[in-house]
């Protein structure tokens, strides 16, 4: 008879959601330096229980220290060699499988719902953007790296595949014969054409060109950052339904993995795992959030670590280096000159409307309902520029759209807006 599975929380247990939260935030929100001794010893372990051998440790004092040294030392293919294999630790979904089967179907997502908190999920942003740049920013070397890194993932997991299959054959009827007929011809015959082939002028150029592909760059940069940056991200919000289910619920887990994946967690900051490399980066030595649990500094760093490596967020935005000075001193012309939709509203917030319509001069011609058309006169641009205000009935965010000078009434501008459609055709406004 199987096991009873857990269907529901007890009040009592729901009442220990809050502190598993704060433990979890506490922990990724420190800004105390790492024990080096002790996330040592956390990294080994957790290698340990993945049954891979201990790796060289390298510890930054900032994710930006850790990918200048790692760019800029050697060329694209000893990094990839010094570095090894980019390791996707299992813990996470290994820890879930094994929970997952002492609960009830639907317990899961509820306890999903249970555990999300804006803290956590705002420690999905600290744990991304870190170390690496915008693909527009790298260099030549860096791609180059990041398509060795990304041979050497495939070339493991396909051999790992084949050797999957070579288990299941040699367990299955007439399959030890079949393993080495297979061997045979891969000896005899692919190997040598393959090795043929690989060495033709036209496959190298074809390689090359693969390589210097935008579209291939681009996943390269992706997939590297979803291995680097977004996983522990995911932790983060994570390892608060672990520790609930494991220490609340009492699910049964394999316990040398969940004391690794803690401590993991718990004792380093950044943290790039590699088969033959693990990169430790310390933790920040400032982080700031506004009321809403996300990462804003107004006209200081939100993030800083300590070799003065800084990051400017406002409301949960990262900005560029131009808008780093204190909102007060945020110009209404740039919202001119910018052309990230995001940015643009960051500065319509920071900046206030009643000081740009002041500073561009704006002067309202029409109104209809919440929307309103502004025209700035202003030097700045070969025509008149003609805004679109719109104030959002339920937040009282105040949205701003440029739209053609040829306008005559907000009516007309929200027609242009939504593809010629008249405002009083919605069927739900909004």
């Amino acid at each position: 008879m199987s096991p009873t599975k857990i269907a529901q929380l007890t009040p009592e247990q729901e009442d220990l959601i809050p502190s598993i939260i704060e433990k979890w935030t506490r922990v990724f929100c420190s800004t105390q330096p790492i024990d080096r001794q002790k996330a040592e010893a956390a990294v080994k372990a957790a290698y340990a229980v993945m049954g891979k051998p201990e790796p060289v440790i390298c510890f930054f004092s900032s994710p930006n220290a850790a990918r200048l040294a790692v760019f800029e030392q050697h060329s694209p293919q000893q990094t990839a060699q010094q570095l090894g294999v980019p390791l996707l630790m299992p813990f996470v979904s290994q820890l879930q499988e094994q929970i997952g089967k002492q609960l009830e179907e639907a317990l899961w997502p509820q306890l999903q719902i249970h555990m999300s908190s804006q803290p956590l999920q705002s420690l999905f942003q600290l744990r991304t953007m870190l170390m690496w740049q915008s693909q527009a920013q790298f260099s030549k070397q860096q791609l180059e790296l990041f398509g060795q890194l990304r041979q050497q993932w495939i070339k493991q997991q396909w051999e790992q595949q084949q050797e999957e299959l070579r288990k299941q054959l040699l367990q299955a009827p007439g399959g030890q014969f079949l393993v080495q007929m297979g061997d045979s011809l891969w000896q005899n015959i692919a190997e040598p054409l393959w090795q043929n082939l690989a060495h033709q002028p036209f496959v190298e150029w074809g390689q090359q060109q693969l390589q210097q592909n935008p579209f291939v760059q681009m996943i390269d940069v992706v997939g590297f950052a979803y291995y680097g940056l977004l996983l522990p991200g995911l932790e983060a919000s994570s390892i608060a339904l672990l520790d609930f289910c494991i220490s609340v619920l009492n699910c049964d887990c394999d316990l040398p993995q969940w004391q690794a994946y803690q401590s993991l967690l718990s004792e380093c900051g950044c943290i790039f795992p590699f088969e033959n490399t693990c990169i430790i980066c310390d933790r920040p030595t400032k982080l700031t959030f506004d009321n809403e649990h996300r990462l804003h500094g107004e006209g200081e760093p939100a993030i800083e670590f300590a070799d003065g490596y800084r990051l400017y967020y406002y409301r949960g935005v990262s900005l560029p280096e131009q808008y780093w000075v204190h909102p007060h001193h945020w110009q209404a012309r740039w919202l001119l000159e910018e052309h990230n939709a995001e940015l643009r509203r960051v500065l319509i917030q920071g900046i206030g409307y009643s000081r740009i319509c002041q500073e561009l001069q704006a002067t309202e011609l029409d109104s209809w309902r919440e929307y309103t058309l502004l025209k700035i006169d202003s030097e700045v641009d070969v025509e008149p520029i003609y805004l679109l205000k719109m104030t959002c009935p339920s937040t009282g965010y105040i949205h701003a759209i440029r739209v053609p000078p040829t306008m005559r009434s907000a009516r007309e501008a929200i027609r242009w807006m939504n593809w010629g459609t008249d405002p009083e055709e919605f069927s739900i406004e909004s």
